[in-house]
């Protein structure tokens, strides 16, 4: 297996073992990694050095995993913006209170 195929099948397992244990800063970071680690193989595949349909098959999974990350980051980002929501509803309901108890007492 070419070097730059190598490479492109080690980001893939990176990237499905991230999003299999919800590491999303890590697939953020490894997201930024796709295109660079693309282009050498395109490269290889236009000088007709790599098989079309092992190239094929990696950019099919890599696409899976994308969608996948999506998905999962925007669970992830719905989650937290639910989380948010529940803090302001606390803390607004502690000054409520800390308001009604300044008054009784003051």
């Amino acid at each position: 297996m070419a070097q730059p195929l190598e490479r492109l099948d080690n980001l893939i397992d990176q990237l499905r073992n991230a999003i299999a244990q919800d590491r999303w800063e890590a697939v953020a970071q490894l997201a930024a990694q796709v295109q660079p680690a693309i282009e050498p193989v395109m490269a290889e595949l236009a000088a007709g050095d790599t098989d079309p349909g092992v190239v094929q098959e990696r950019l099919t999974e890599l696409q899976s995993l994308c969608d996948q990350a999506q998905t999962g980051a925007e669970g992830y980002r719905a989650e937290a913006l639910a989380a948010l929501k529940g803090l302001s509803r606390t803390r607004a309901a502690a000054r409520s209170y800390e308001d009604v108890s300044s008054r009784r007492n003051g």
